[in-house]
């Protein structure tokens, strides 16, 4: 142990005099995590997108600020450091804070050797001349408290955050960096498997470290395992929770399934949309009650479900569950995993020897508790059920079980996966609804005999069944998806006293923000109903001519936004069907638009000359577009030239695009700005995407006859 280091543990004495009365201790080794239920792996705490990992939620307290001992605490951050704030306080030690001149502080025992790692990575750095003074007056560890004015637990409560230097390094929620840290001092804790504050990406808190739990820690080994539960086992008869989602389940074309989708621990229920450019992830959070605001949604680009199995599981081993798919259209299981951490932008693909059965079923979870997800396949037929289990570590290359179950034949029934005893290894879980009652059957982790058998009163049938811990003890319930799209949860514990089920995962005062879109809406876009140009910007959307302005979801139109000119070139392109570029760049100032594409085609058709003449070397992409401006375009584009009886309008008499907006009105595209009158054009008011879906909804149509 480096003398950078020193831990010690604090005595009952009081935290006035542990800094006198701590001893040295040494940690046990770390042994295997509690399996909780299907699809978990590697669980991660990460605070922000900036830390190179996604984002996870942790848990809520019953107050806003300072905690006491008793105050409860649920979820995943609950299993790993303490399941009250007393138990994390006994979980603390001190540790001495490198270049801090012995400084101590109180940190959680289970991060000791990630912080190990940071004082080896400083000590290099010092013997080669680098050196950063950490005072000890303001920095600081464990403090039992809620992040500022909130219910949200901070990580400085479950002892796996610190703070250093906190004058010179402040929190900024203007997201503007102050700092005065050098890289490598940073690198240091980053190398090690922590977080910088100042790495966030809408704040800044630059003094801010925290763990992103085992898996970022290099050869950390295996995962800590759970704290003890302070409830007894039930037998699934205790409903918490029956609700409908948002969701249409009567549409019966889309894949649904229940897995966590924010990074808390919590199921969600899950649907699966397809797309022109991939496949929407929509999912209802159950920590905002499955309300008319809980829909949020991910979105995998360019993966297409096509027939393939869908499957929820931590692949990236981050917290965060990536999207599997696979294909059993061959002789062999081909498997491509969308990885979470990267957006579901990028993919890979597996190649197995796994044979595909007719009847097969599939599961993901960690069943050899290394952190990784493991690949059920449960083969069925009219006379056997066998599992068989791959190793999620090596590529699903290496078979870690194959056994007849002995349950004959269990068609039409669901597999999940739980550890109802708490011995830290997955059990098997086998539902089959029978009318209004459900037969529930646990196998024990060798999955060759019935250790349970359970018969409640949810009627099926069910798209999904999973266990996943709903009130945050620890132990595992059971959650029911039916084909009417009602989600019901049955305890698998007693409850926890004093605190309601949903203590962990929604805070006292939650409720829906009046300014959350609901999720059901009419047409294609989810902002315009309201809108007097409504049909025409559905009519545009059918004709490809807009594809929204919220990629990569697209359900959005922006229709009170202002055209800017970048997208004014999209609409023209697609509305005149532009394909040639001419051959060069035209302009100097599009270098960085996603439009360029688009500008040079509208200049190579002559439709846009530039925006600086007479040298005309910039279009300016991101100026927005007036009325005056958008009847020039038009009229090139469809190379209008009759302008009737000029003078249409009393306001364009001075503006230099008046012959162009006579033409216009002549072709019928605009009837004015002020009706009924409609006396007047309104050239120097900016287009709004809303109008212009209106007149180009009245060009279309020329377009096609010319």
């Amino acid at each position: 142990m480096s003398s950078a280091a020193v831990i010690r543990r604090p005595t009952l004495f009081g935290l006035g005099l542990l800094m006198v009365a701590a001893a040295l201790v040494a940690l046990p080794p770390p042994s295997a995590h509690a399996a909780v239920g299907e699809g978990t792996a590697s669980p991660g705490t990460s605070e922000s997108w900036g830390c190179g990992q996604p984002s996870t939620n942790g848990s809520y307290a019953s107050r806003v600020g300072p905690l006491a001992n008793s105050e409860q605490l649920g979820g995943i951050r609950a299993d790993l450091f303490g399941r009250t704030i007393g138990e994390v306080r006994d979980s603390l030690v001190w540790w001495t804070m490198p270049m801090s001149g012995g400084y101590q502080i109180l940190m959680h025992e289970r991060v000791i050797p990630a912080l190990e790692q940071v004082a080896a990575n400083l000590a290099v750095e010092q013997a080669n001349g680098n050196y950063y003074t950490v005072k000890p007056n303001q920095t600081y560890g464990f403090s039992p408290r809620t992040i500022g004015g909130r219910y949200h637990v901070s990580l400085h409560g479950h002892g796996i955050a610190l703070d250093i230097n906190t004058l010179s390094n402040p929190y900024r929620g203007d997201n503007v960096l102050i700092t005065n840290m050098p890289d490598w001092f940073v690198a240091a804790w980053t190398d090690a498997g922590f977080c910088w504050g100042g790495d966030w990406k809408t704040i800044k808190d630059s003094q801010h470290f925290s763990w992103l739990g085992p898996a970022a820690t290099p050869g950390f080994g295996d995962l800590p395992a759970a704290y003890p539960v302070h409830t007894s086992a039930a037998d699934f008869t205790d409903q918490v929770l029956t609700t409908q989602t948002e969701f249409d389940f009567a549409e019966g074309a889309f894949d649904y399934l229940l897995g966590d989708g924010d990074g808390d621990g919590l199921a969600d229920v899950f649907k699966f949309v397809p797309r022109v450019n991939g496949t929407r992830l929509e999912y209802s959070q159950t920590d905002r009650k499955h309300d008319w605001c809980a829909i949020d949604r991910d979105h995998a680009l360019d993966v297409d479900i096509d027939g393939r199995v869908v499957l929820l599981g931590d692949y990236s081993r981050v917290g965060r569950n990536d999207l599997w798919l696979l294909d059993t259209s061959g002789a062999n299981l081909a498997v491509e995993i969308s990885l979470k951490p990267t957006s579901f932008e990028e993919s890979i693909e597996l190649t197995t020897g796994i044979p595909v059965g007719a009847d097969d079923a599939y599961l993901l979870g960690d069943h050899n508790r290394d952190g990784f997800a493991d690949l059920y396949v449960i083969r069925r037929d009219d006379s056997a059920t066998v599992v068989e289990v791959f190793d999620g570590s090596d590529g699903l290359a290496t078979q870690l079980v194959s056994v007849d179950t002995g349950l004959g034949d269990t068609r039409g029934s669901h597999f999940t996966i739980g550890d109802p005893n708490l011995d830290e290894l997955p059990d098997l879980f086998l539902v089959t609804a029978q009318g209004s009652t459900t037969s529930v059957q646990v196998l024990s982790n060798g999955y060759e005999s019935v250790v349970a058998n359970h018969l409640l009163d949810v009627g099926g049938p069910f798209v999904d069944v999973l266990v996943n811990d709903y009130d945050g003890d620890g132990r595992g319930d059971l959650w029911f998806l039916d084909a009417a799209g009602t989600l019901t949860v049955r305890l698998g514990n007693t409850r926890l006293a004093g605190v309601s089920p949903t203590f962990w995962h929604t805070s006292p005062n939650w409720e829906c923000d009046p300014g959350s879109k609901p999720y059901a809406f009419n047409g294609v876009f989810r902002d315009d109903d309201d809108n007097i140009h409504e049909a025409n910007i559905e009519f545009i959307a059918a004709a490809g001519v807009t594809l929204g302005c919220n990629p990569p979801f697209n359900d959005e139109y922006c229709p009170l936004s202002d055209v800017t000119r970048g997208e004014m070139a999209a609409f023209l392109v697609r509305t005149f069907g532009l394909t040639g570029d001419g051959g060069k760049d035209w302009f100097g100032d599009d270098e960085e638009s996603i439009y360029q594409d688009d500008i040079n085609r509208l200049a190579a058709a002559g439709i846009t000359q530039g925006c600086n003449p007479p040298t005309n070397d910039e279009y300016c992409p991101t100026g927005r577009v007036t009325r005056g401006e958008m009847a020039a375009f038009l009229v090139r584009g469809l190379g209008l030239t009759e302008a009737g009886e000029g003078d249409r309008f009393t306001d364009d008499n001075y503006s230099v695009f008046e012959e162009d907006i006579d033409r216009l009105a002549t072709a019928g595209i605009t009837l004015g700005c002020n009706p009924p009158a409609n006396t007047r054009f309104c050239p120097n008011s900016m287009i709004g995407r809303d109008e212009m879906a209106s007149f180009l909804s009245r060009t279309l149509p020329l377009v096609a006859s010319q």
